[in-house]
């Protein structure tokens, strides 16, 4: 049920930006729908990497003094999911763009 939180969160943030951008640039949806997911990408990728800015991947230091938990600790992000989510979404737009724009391509 999380992951699926997760992916659908994603898909629908990554929605409402393409509508805000489509409604501050005055295009259509699809024209920049594929801007709006390399930008989420660059986005999510900025916060997900390895030694990134809020370090979300990285495990807690123990030292001695940190004591012990015998309770499973939940997971409330995947990143890999929302990242795998943002670039479906762009490949998605890709594929809408060509699909819409194959008259001019030929």
């Amino acid at each position: 049920m999380i992951k699926f939180l997760n992916f659908a969160v994603t898909a629908l943030t990554i929605t409402i930006f393409n509508v805000l951008l489509m409604l501050i640039l005055s295009a259509g949806f699809i024209e920049v729908s594929f801007f709006a997911g390399i930008a989420s990408i660059v986005a999510i990728r900025f916060f997900t990497a390895p030694g990134n800015y809020a370090k979300a991947n990285r495990q807690p230091v123990q030292s001695s003094l940190t004591t012990v938990q015998l309770e499973d600790q939940k997971k409330y992000l995947h990143p890999k999911l929302i990242e795998g989510t943002s670039i479906a979404y762009t490949a998605l737009s890709l594929a809408a763009i060509f699909v819409s724009y194959y008259e001019y391509l030929t």
